[in-house]
């Protein structure tokens, strides 16, 4: 044998054994601990969960549609009477109005759903 290798040998020994030892002292227990997962989403129910990310996407969407009215009010006041920039201006109010009611309707449509669970409970 190789002088290096037995003195890693007689180094690895000690080391495993020691690394070792509270497992088996663990095992002479008889008492075994258990572990319990905490729920780090606070949410109890698929409702909730739903209901929290519903929630998420209506604080994120608003600011981006008040942001996109605004921005549609800029485009409208900067067209200067050029047809095809009063109607990029008009397209881009609609579509951020038609966003604005997407999410107040599913708002509302998560509500009623959850009311009628409710209600068969």
């Amino acid at each position: 044998m190789n002088y290096i290798t037995s003195k890693f040998n007689l180094l690895i020994l000690p080391i495993t054994s020691l690394l070792c030892l509270p497992f088996s002292a663990g095992a002479a227990n008889d008492q075994i601990n258990s572990v319990a997962l905490q729920n780090p989403l606070r949410v109890s129910s698929l409702e909730d969960l739903l209901v929290a990310l519903l929630n998420i996407v209506v604080v994120i969407a608003t600011p981006i549609i008040i942001f996109f009215i605004i921005y549609s009010g800029f485009m409208y006041v900067t067209a200067q009477g050029d047809s095809g920039k009063l109607t990029t201006a008009k397209d881009s109010l609609m579509y951020a109005i038609i966003g604005g009611v997407i999410i107040i309707g599913a708002v509302a449509i998560g509500e009623i759903i959850g009311n009628l669970v409710k209600s068969f409970q």
